[in-house]
């Protein structure tokens, strides 16, 4: 199948997922519980951001390099 087509099913997904789950369950949040979420998540998101931005040349290497692997499989 084409990356087209592969792209097209996941955008198809998401889209009934986010348009047939129920709302009404997400109105409202304790906020406490917010709270140490937002507390525990915001320095893992930093500390993702800034190894992301500190090792962006070795990630793109890798990912160009196993891209490269897999078309030559593919085309062998």
């Amino acid at each position: 199948m084409n990356r087209r087509v592969y792209l097209l099913v996941f955008v198809a997904c998401v889209f009934c997922l986010m348009t047939t789950m129920p709302l009404y369950g997400l109105a409202y949040a304790d906020p406490n519980t917010v709270g140490l979420i937002s507390q525990v998540l915001t320095p893992l998101l930093i500390i993702v951001g800034a190894s992301v931005t500190f090792l962006r040349q070795r990630i793109v290497a890798t990912l160009s390099g196993l891209s490269r692997r897999l078309r030559r499989r593919a085309n062998a």
